[in-house]
């Protein structure tokens, strides 16, 4: 008798029988899985929202719109209202990302250095943010002439510039 074949039969049907019971336990058992959906539209929404601003700010100047920092220079300096309001004179930037960002609430807030302090202003509220809401940033520079051709309220001196951050907060509906 050859005990040597018997073991090779022996450790064969263990082995299948143990990857049976893990390929089971593995189908049957609950797996929690991460979902990593919510980032990827984070970031794709956060690229959008970038790219809104981005494409705000090179408007060709020969064109009917407005580009960012001519919006920004026209702002009034009146802050906007909760719930939902856009400050005077950004109807044509609030016009533009509604446009480019179609199925999206945002919400733009102006930071900037006066008198040695920051100032952050809102400028356009459609809501309160959601819990997946992206904050993107874009800097715009003022001059006092784009200020007093646009009409705008910033008190600029004639060779001052100011420096303001765009935060444009955008969240899916």
């Amino acid at each position: 008798m050859n005990d040597k074949g018997q073991l090779h039969t022996l450790e064969g049907l263990g082995a299948a029988v143990l990857m049976t019971l893990t390929i089971l336990t593995i189908s049957q058992s609950t797996m929690i899985v991460t979902p990593q959906n919510e980032l990827a539209i984070d970031v794709h929404l956060e690229q959008m929202s970038s790219d809104a601003l981005t494409v705000m700010d090179r408007n060709p100047v020969d064109s009917a719109q407005y580009n960012l920092t001519e919006c920004i220079a026209c702002w009034d300096m009146n802050e906007a209202d909760y719930p939902t309001d856009t400050a005077g004179n950004l109807d044509e930037l609030d016009a533009g990302l509604r446009y480019l960002l179609p199925n999206a609430l945002y919400n733009v807030d102006l930071a900037y250095i006066e008198n040695d302090d920051l100032k952050v202003d809102k400028a356009i509220i459609n809501g309160p943010a959601g819990k997946n809401a992206v904050v993107t940033r874009h800097f715009v520079t003022l001059t006092n002439s784009t200020v007093s051709e646009m009409g705008g309220g910033w008190n600029l001196g004639d060779n001052e510039l100011k420096v303001v951050e765009v935060r444009l907060t955008t969240w899916k509906i």
